[in-house]
């Protein structure tokens, strides 16, 4: 938990005031930009990490809904990275209280 708690601050230490030049770059066709990383860790934290712990607390025996690796692509449009970046932090700070509630 300590290590959850901790990455939305070291996130926006790295990328906060950087050139939108950098944060949207890629290494090429397939590979995601800082930008695109940080909306994929939002969709994460909105639809995979909580409720997957919650289906393994309730004891339920069938597969976890899949969850969709590229849903960011259309998610974050139209945000800035400092969009992303804060509701990442809410996130994450929401999901961790409720991890610690449902252990």
């Amino acid at each position: 938990m300590a290590i959850l708690q901790r990455t939305p601050a070291s996130l926006s230490a790295l990328l906060n005031d950087l050139p939108e030049t950098w944060v949207r770059a890629t290494e090429g066709d397939g590979t995601w930009s800082p930008y695109d990383v940080i909306g994929h860790l939002i969709h994460g934290e909105r639809t995979d990490w909580i409720p997957r712990a919650r289906h393994i607390m309730a004891g339920n025996s069938r597969p976890f809904e899949p969850f969709d690796r590229t849903a960011q692509f259309t998610e974050s449009q139209g945000q800035s990275l400092p969009e992303l970046l804060t509701t990442f932090a809410e996130l994450r700070r929401e999901n961790v209280v409720t991890a610690q509630l449902i252990q």
